[in-house]
Parts: structure tokens; sequence; C-alpha cells
């Protein structure tokens, strides 16, 4: 039926606030009423202004966009969609967990991306983390002064952080255990508080800064020691995005970013044993790989004097023990010889 000119106009006259034409996710939901509760009244207008005051932005002179290539803090490139995807999480405060094997640069990843959002990042190991409740909560500790013995209650770094503008990293979530999970629920759901109950002197739960945005790693599957299959519970409160290995150019840009004193033949040395003895073990040769953080950990011994020889040597024994090195004897004897002629 043709609507009348009339009911047109009145329909016009009426409809002169704005309306939401897209459903609201629980996140936005909480922070909408969140907003609302801290100014104690005031519109959902008021309250999206207010979201949007907090919103994080990108420094785009740190991003360089070639096709479908970025290329981040001058030196570091990415896929452009894997990119946007998380520009876009940041900005609007989504949970992201990583997904690939070791030596993928998942860490690398999370640590480029908050240079270009000039945040602070944080890196929590989760499989480390043998006490949960002190390390993301705190811990009493018993002090006696004058005879008299008192209780204190010390937050932990975690909650400290959280309060703050910045990107925390919870590093191999996968190796953390179910405490830690539950701790972490809250926080990471439409809630955004951590519980304090294991505080018996203040259990009001800590409220996350709208700047704070969580990221995870985790190297899923049967080959990884220490892993413990993923709460269903903890997947849905992130969004999963996989990492495809890095490129050997790109790892070889990123030590001549950070470790200048370091020559660029050398450089290539050290990215040749690390794809070498990666590939061992892919081959099932040896029982341990390499990650970018072992490489590294080894290209700053090496900035500080040491040969590439010793540095590989001390990091792969402790990794592999006496018979791993003797598995990659060849890769490491090529590295001294190359070393000793470059000398």
């Amino acid at each position: 039926m043709a609507r009348t000119k009339k009911a047109e106009t009145a329909t016009s006259e009426v409809s002169t606030t704005p309306t939401i034409k897209k459903s609201l996710s629980e996140e936005t939901k909480a922070k909408i009423s969140e907003s609302l509760r801290r100014k104690k009244g005031g519109s959902i207008q008021d309250a999206f202004e207010t979201i949007a005051k907090n919103k994080l932005v990108a420094d785009e002179s740190r991003i360089v966009r070639d096709g479908n290539i970025v290329t981040l803090n001058g030196y570091f490139k990415i896929e452009s969609g894997t990119f946007e995807i998380m520009k876009h999480n940041i900005e609007h405060g989504v949970n992201t967990m990583l997904i690939g094997a070791t030596g993928t640069g998942k860490t690398e990843v999370v640590a480029n991306i908050s240079k270009v959002f000039n945040l602070p990042l944080t890196i929590f190991d989760m499989g480390t983390m043998t006490d949960p409740v002190m390390g993301l909560v705190g811990t009493h500790v018993i002090t006696v002064e004058n005879g008299v013995t008192k209780s204190e209650f010390k937050r932990s770094r975690f909650s400290e952080l959280i309060q703050q503008p910045g990107i925390i990293l919870l590093d191999e979530i996968s190796r953390a255990g179910a405490m830690a999970n539950n701790l972490l629920f809250p926080c990471l759901d439409f809630r955004r508080e951590l519980p304090m109950e294991y505080s018996f002197h203040d259990t009001t739960p800590v409220k996350i800064h709208d700047q704070c945005v969580f990221f995870s790693t985790s190297n899923m599957g049967s080959q990884y020691t220490g892993t413990h299959k993923l709460d269903r519970a903890l997947l849905d409160r992130f969004m999963l995005i996989g990492v495809d290995s890095i490129k050997k150019e790109d790892i070889v840009s990123t030590l001549i970013a950070e470790f200048p004193r370091i020559t660029k033949t050398k450089i290539n040395k050290l990215v040749s044993v690390f794809e070498k003895i990666n590939k061992e073990h892919d081959e099932f040769k040896i029982s341990f790989n390499l990650s970018i953080r072992h490489l590294k950990t080894i290209s700053k011994l090496v900035s500080n004097g040491f040969t590439i020889y010793d540095g590989y040597v001390a990091l792969c024994k402790g990794l592999g023990s006496q018979e791993g090195l003797k598995a990659i004897k060849a890769i490491l004897d090529d590295a001294k010889t190359s070393t000793d002629t470059e000398s």
C-alpha cells in the first residue's frame, strides 16, 4: 500500500531520535552501562561518545600498506588481512588469541602491533605460573613489627597493570591450568574485572581499564609438552587467528633492526643455522626446535661479543642436552667454520 504524504510527514516528525540498527555485543553493552553508571545518568549517546574518546588509535606513520602486505615499524611484514583484523580488535577491545607452532613469531607480531599503537606490552608466561592466585591476584605477606604480627595483602603486578592502558599478552595460555582460567574468565568477558575474593582486606573486583587489551598465544597440538586442551569457555572469549611462519627475509629484517651492532653477514648466518635446526626437528631428527625468542637470545649474545657457535651451543645444550648437540653437530661446525673465516 502506498503511503500518503501526510503519513510520511508525520513519520519524519516523530522519528527525530537516532535508532541503533545493529545489535550490540555484550562487551559494548557492558561499556555503555559502566559509562552511564560512572556519570550517574546521561543518555546512551553520551555513553557512545565516551567510548569513542577512549578508542585506541594506531600511529599511521608506522604503517606502510603495499597490496596484500603491510610493513610495520619500518621492517616487520605481515599479511594485510591479518593486520587489519588485529588492528580492529585493539581498537574495539576484542580479545585475540594467536595460534601457531613454536617459531612462527606470534610474540613478535604482538610486539610490533603494540608499537604501532604506542602501547606498553607486558608478557605473562602462563606456562611457568605455578601459583595463579599469586601471579594474577596477589598474596598475603606476614610481617612482625615490635612483636606484633601483621598480615598484609600484596596485589599482583597483573592486577595493577590491567588498570592502565596497554597490551597484556598471556603467553602460551595452552599451558595454563584450570585455576588460572577461572580467574581470567571475568577479565575476558563483558564483566571486564578481576575477582579479588582471595584478598581478605578488600574483595572489591579490580576494574580493567578501557584501553587495556588482551592477547594470548597458544601452541596447540600433541607435540607440545605441558599443554592442556583449551577450555571451550576460554576459547569463546577470544577471536582465534592462525599465524603462519615468518619468512626468512622478515626474520633478517627484524634482527637488523633490533641488533644494529651485528653485521648483516652474521645475521644471515644466524638465521641460516636457525632454519637448519628447525628443519631437523620437522624431519624428526631432533627432539627440539627453536623459536624467534630463542634466536633473539642468541643474537643478543653475538651482539655482546660471543660467537655464533658459542651462542647456539649454549642454548641448544639446554634445550636438547648433549645428545641434542650431537644430532646437530654438522650444522654447528659449519657455523663455527664460518665464524672463524669471517674473523
